[in-house]
């Protein structure tokens, strides 16, 4: 048995999911969302047999039968490679009865407990072979703890009494009062995060621009303050841009370094070297992961973010962006196929307890609107991201416009759960691949209607990319 085989029983784990076959098989509803109502993919250590749990709770939301065929019709290969269709008949056939699908979602729920207790321990070690002070590994423990008991509880605990909730609001303020909360995630941007509020846990935040608009310079830049300015652990997704480039983004936007210079290595000075030496020390001080794997499915995203979450923690999640996540299985169109994502991604964010930045395109209506200003309602291929969404951030770069012509971007809250629609302005700077604080004041209503809000008065602010 191998060190890993040691934290789950694959056994047990397969047990429960070919119970559900079976007692689909025999049409007993009640067993089947008996089992389902107590589980949860987090459950289950072996990949395939998360991602299996997956499909079986989306085939039960289209009402459709959990057998084989229909499972392998929704996802067709798991995470293993194999496919779905032949892992799930080897289930059914080898597991005789469900008769004993307690005994094994039991064992599977205890194992995974053992589990979150073995990390409580790395989180002790790790803690103090980093030197970190006493109060920091308790607050990492009593976060630890806080999941054992939301685990222990069953996951999916179904209703409770608002008074049962009520003295975690209360603690929370008064943690909060007496300075021993947890730092509020900050984007780096002093106008964005009064405007949204800072970035709140499980929220769901969609990043939405035509391309160039500066989407994902924003998303990269909000992550990587968060890991490098404020020791938190990153992960980014990224299914169009590459890791080198990203990475190449990352140096020049943390050292204040021409993008088009790093591409001319052997003109670069002494000086630029130096500060290309000083961000590729704060990039390896930081716990900043990348993924640029092609055609990640919605399941490979979650297994992702899971073992980072498990193996790292995890303090933010990024995907750039959602129209290119691979749809899983057979879906009827596009649309359909973004809406199951953007539903996936909302799930996520809740399952991971951490703000998802998922950054999105937006189709060409701004373009014929007056101001060209773009709305939630522009989001491409599907109105079920903007109703998933906590926040929708739109990026308004105009470059033929005089504001546009002087870096200046708007930023658009557009629909916030916690925050009033709004906007703020920053500064762009392609050069660097970054935002910054916008230092003018903002035109009057007399300045914009003349249609020149900011003649003479952003200096050195010339953009490029």
């Amino acid at each position: 048995m191998s060190q890993e085989d040691k934290y789950y029983r694959l056994e047990s784990e397969q047990g429960v999911l070919g119970a559900i076959m079976i007692a689909s098989l025999r049409e007993d509803a009640g067993m089947v969302e008996d089992i389902v109502s107590q589980m949860t993919s987090g459950d289950f250590w072996h990949q395939d047999n998360a991602a299996l749990f997956d499909v079986i709770h989306d085939c039960l939301g289209r009402n459709t039968p959990v057998d084989a065929v229909t499972l392998g019709s929704i996802q067709r290969y798991l995470p293993s490679g194999q496919t779905t269709l032949e892992y799930a008949i080897n289930l059914h056939r080898n597991v005789p009865s469900a008769a004993n699908w307690k005994a094994y979602a039991r064992q599977v729920k205890q194992w995974a407990l053992i589990r979150q207790f073995r990390d409580l321990g790395q989180i002790v070690d790790g803690g103090a072979a980093d030197d970190l002070p006493a109060d920091d590994i308790l607050d990492a423990c009593h976060l630890a703890l806080a999941d054992l008991r939301d685990l222990q509880s069953g996951g999916r605990a179904g209703y409770k009494h608002m008074a049962e909730v009520l003295p975690k609001v209360l603690d929370y303020m008064d943690d909060v009062l007496n300075d021993k909360a947890p730092p509020k995630l900050s984007t780096g941007l002093v106008d964005l995060d009064k405007l949204i509020g800072f970035l709140r846990p499980k929220s769901m935040v969609v990043i939405a621009g035509r391309p160039g608009s500066g989407k994902t310079m924003l998303g990269l830049q909000i992550v990587n303050h968060i890991a490098i300015r404020g020791a938190g652990v990153g992960l980014i997704i990224s299914l169009e841009m590459g890791e080198e480039e990203l990475t190449v983004r990352t140096i020049a936007s943390q050292g204040g370094i021409d993008l088009r210079r790093m591409e001319e290595v052997k003109c670069l000075d002494q000086e630029e070297w130096t500060r290309i030496g000083m961000a590729a020390g704060q990039i390896k001080g930081a716990e900043l992961y990348l993924n640029d794997t092609p055609g990640l499915t919605m399941a490979d995203i979650r297994t992702e973010a899971r073992k980072l979450q498990r193996e790292r923690g995890l303090d933010i999640l990024m995907v750039d962006y959602l129209g290119l996540v691979g749809a899983d299985g057979k879906t009827m169109n596009r649309g359909e196929a973004v809406a199951k994502i953007s539903i996936g991604m909302k799930n996520l964010s809740k399952e991971l307890g951490v703000p998802v930045l998922v950054l999105a395109q937006l189709n060409r209506n701004p373009a014929s609107r007056p101001g060209k200003k773009p709305q939630a309602s522009d989001l491409r291929d599907s109105g079920q991201i903007e109703q998933d969404a906590d926040a929708v951030l739109l990026v308004h770069h105009d470059p033929e416009s005089e504001m546009g012509e002087q870096g200046v971007t708007e930023l658009i809250l557009d629909k916030g759960r916690q925050a009033s629609p709004g906007s703020c302005l920053v500064q762009r700077q392609g050069q660097f691949a970054r935002f910054v604080n916008f230092a003018c004041r903002e035109p009057t209503q007399e300045e914009v209607e003349a249609n020149r809000p900011f003649a003479g008065r952003v200096k050195g602010s010339k953009t490029y990319g």
